[in-house]
């Protein structure tokens, strides 16, 4: 392995990685580490971030480690050279590509998408344009694509998406300029939704799910956990922020009376929509970051659970330690944020109960947690 490590572990805690792609890859970080040292490791990450910001969970729940092959949505890289295209990630440390021709991340469907993507883009990538493939699977094993970059011009012509549509097993392909951009969707054969609970919801094109099935149950449970701390019943009011597609809200909407806010207008729009078929369940869009909920909007309900994006959630963070919510359970992809955001919530009168590590980004210095605070 000539590969430089990122992070230093001696010879006797290192393996051969599984990936052949390793050595120019740069999606996986940690793959030459062995399994319980890696496990080990990414724990003590944690609790060293956490215990450096003055935070001490009373109790850590048993991590849950998301095995291998479990991944179903990816964003590959792709570039056309003459006939030929290249796809991949970007190489260790560069945004240079990185071609592959399997990821040991994903799941069997995905990856056989992934194995026909390239010739199923021929006559869709232009030639010297890189692009972006967004691929992820929802109910039923119903795949949706985003392609985003694609120049405004003919080869955007129906039937060549349809094709592409039909070699790679797609449900619906839609375009988006940039990555701030809105998704148009080309082809639809069919609507992608995704339950949770007893909540189904249709997603939009390009609507942000969990990595992996496995790490969402993991993350779904640990907050039905956590919400089980306090004595509620139906008729309870719990508030769902930055709630996605409800990936919470439906799990939680079998035991409470649920209000979902989210900022994403598409997302937030299939929520509200999803809603008319349940009298225990509304939901709002607000951009929470330049619109948190207050303290006379937070009286009613007896939890608040928050999963912001990686940014955190500073400002709602702020109105919720002024609050007299009794339980929060904070979801993060983002130990650091979280770490700033729980450090706000325990200086307003919270205690941080209990803490629980979900490992969704595999071989990756990245995780998942999920934080139970009472006042």
């Amino acid at each position: 392995m000539t590969r430089l490590p990122e992070f230093e572990f001696s010879p006797a805690q290192m393996q051969m990685p599984p990936c052949p792609h390793f050595e120019d890859c740069g999606s996986c970080q940690l793959q030459h580490v062995k399994a319980d040292v890696y496990q080990d490791w990414k724990v003590q990450r944690l609790k060293e971030l956490l215990a450096e910001n003055n935070l001490v969970a009373e109790e850590w729940i048993d991590p849950v480690f998301v095995p291998v092959g479990s991944r179903r949505r990816v964003t590959l890289n792709v570039l056309r050279d003459d006939g030929n295209v290249i796809m991949g990630y970007n190489k260790y440390h560069s945004h240079e590509l990185a071609p592959i021709n399997q990821c040991l991340l994903l799941t069997p469907q995905l990856s056989r998408i992934v194995s026909v993507l390239p010739e199923a883009l021929t006559k869709i990538a232009h030639k010297g344009q890189a692009i972006e493939v967004m691929l992820q699977e929802a109910d039923d094993g119903i795949f949706d694509c985003v392609i985003t970059g694609l120049d405004e011009t003919g080869s955007r012509q129906t039937g060549e998406i349809a094709s592409f549509a039909e070699k790679c097993g797609l449900a619906r392909v839609s375009f988006r300029k940039d990555t701030f951009a809105e998704s148009i969707t080309q082809i639809a054969v069919q609507t992608p939704r995704k339950t949770s609970g007893i909540l189904c919801v249709a997603l939009p094109a390009g609507a942000f799910l969990q990595p992996s099935a496995v790490g969402e149950t993991a993350l779904v449970n640990a907050v039905m956990n956590g919400l089980k701390r306090q004595k509620t019943g139906k008729k309870d009011k719990i508030v769902d922020l930055f709630s996605g597609c409800g990936t919470f809200a439906g799990s939680m909407l079998e035991k409470y009376t649920v209000h979902a806010v989210e900022g994403d207008w598409p997302m937030a729009s299939s929520l509200i929509e999803a809603a008319k078929g349940h009298s225990r369940f509304s939901a709002e869009v607000r951009d929470l970051i330049k619109e948190p909920l207050v303290t006379r909007e937070l009286r009613d309900f007896k939890a608040v659970v928050f999963d912001p994006p990686r940014a955190g959630a500073k400002e709602q963070s702020q109105m919720l330690a002024k609050s007299d919510v009794p339980l929060l359970v904070g979801v993060s992809c983002n130990p650091s944020t979280f770490a700033r955001d729980a450090k706000i919530l325990v200086s307003g009168g919270y205690k941080l109960r209990t803490i629980q590590m979900i490992d969704q980004f595999i071989w990756s210095s990245h995780m998942e947690l999920v934080g139970v605070f009472e006042k």
